[in-house]
């Protein structure tokens, strides 16, 4: 091991560029110069031991060119010895020199100066984040474009693909949401969001994005819309749908719901498990008969008590003893099993749910709605064809 490392020295050197503190100095006019970087302490058994070696490594550091400052030592063996105790940096271009990031930052300089004549604001983000600057050198006058039509259109209300900006598709603004979000929230002076995920940025500045659909059958074909019974909307669109019906059934399980069979009076909605609370807001529903049938697990219940609180007279279907005694032995175990809080159940019912919590039927026990026969749902539900 070198007792002067000048690989050591250098990669020392571009820490300091790295940690973003010179960008910093530039921004805020805060001088960060001169600073060391103290060098190896040499004691008298390293005299002792290895002074050839030493004086090599001097030699070596010395044809760097680095600043080096010198101290004299007393050395009972050799005496008096000159010996470099730090490298000295004097200056931003002593700095960039020994670092080689003279071009990087003067592309810094230059487009922070561009960024924040625009927008004074984003000195903010630079202070914290200053590399933000260099990591999207190539991106800027694009975004320069996408921030200008946002806070002109606070509230375009159409899709991101509508967007018609000059050598700016729809992929590039997918693609930037985050950093996007990160400026433009600096901007109009609000907390970025804590994920893009869900089209958050889409709700946060006021864009369209794809609702979710709904899948209903009608189960009674004098209900029938234009002859139509299997329809897939928009959650919009279904909130504003009103259907004469009577009874609504909500069914987990695809297959159940694409073979449920007729029923007066009544439609089936393919549920969406935990998703389900899409149907939230749907004033259709606050007035009729819901009916939910889930897998009799812990999900199951946890799904049930949700979509009780959205519609209090909500019922479950085939989820009680009866059924668990007539085909347990058809359960399975289930492995990912939730332990999901079920507040908004009746007495029967979070019996059941317990029991299940606590394996009564057996470890994760799971009877799935499909492995129920037909003859039996129908026989319970009395449906009239």
């Amino acid at each position: 091991m070198p007792f002067f490392n000048s690989i050591l020295i250098q990669k020392k050197l571009i820490k300091h560029y790295e940690n973003g503190n010179i960008f910093r100095s530039y921004s805020e006019k805060e001088e960060m110069f001169p600073f060391s970087i103290p060098l190896k302490k040499i004691t008298q058994k390293d005299i002792q031991n290895s002074f050839g070696t030493i004086l090599q490594d001097i030699k070596i550091l010395k044809a760097t060119n680095l600043p080096l400052r010198y101290k004299e030592f007393n050395f009972k063996s050799i005496g008096r010895q000159s010996l470099p105790t730090s490298v000295e940096i004097e200056s931003l271009e002593q700095f960039l020199k020994f670092t080689a990031k003279q071009n990087e930052y003067t592309d810094f300089v230059k487009t922070y100066e561009k960024i924040t004549s625009l927008y004074p604001s984003l000195k903010s983000i630079f202070t914290k984040k200053p590399f933000t600057v260099l990591d999207y050198s190539k991106e800027w006058e694009k975004f320069f474009k996408i921030i200008d039509f946002f806070t002109h259109n606070t509230s375009a209300h159409i899709y991101l693909r509508e967007i018609s900006l000059p050598d700016i598709d729809t992929k590039f603004i997918e693609k930037h949401k985050k950093i996007l979000d990160v400026l433009l929230s600096n901007i109009l002076k609000k907390e970025p969001l804590s994920s893009i995920a869900d089209f958050s940025f889409e709700k946060r500045y006021m864009l369209k994005y794809p609702l979710p659909i709904v899948r209903f059958r009608i189960l009674d074909e004098a209900l029938a819309i234009r002859g139509l019974t299997d329809i897939s909307i928009s959650i919009e669109a279904f909130e504003k749908l009103d259907i004469s019906c009577q009874k609504v059934f909500i069914i987990e399980n695809k297959i159940t719901f694409l073979s449920f069979f007729p029923c007066k009076d009544s439609i089936i909605i393919f549920g969406q498990g935990y998703g389900i609370s899409t149907l939230k807001n749907c004033p259709c529903l606050q007035t009729k008969e819901i009916y939910y049938w889930g897998d009799i697990d812990t999900d199951g219940f946890a799904i049930l008590s949700q979509i009780r609180g959205y519609f209090p007279q909500v019922s479950s279907i085939m989820m009680d003893s009866e059924t668990i005694e007539a085909f347990k032995d058809r359960a399975v175990h289930h492995k990912n099993i939730k332990q999901a809080l079920a507040k908004n159940l009746t007495d029967k019912e979070n019996i059941i749910y317990e029991r299940l919590k606590n394996d009564f039927y057996g470890e994760n026990f799971r009877l799935e709605q499909e492995r129920i026969p037909f003859n039996f749902v129908k026989k319970r539900l009395l449906c009239q064809e």
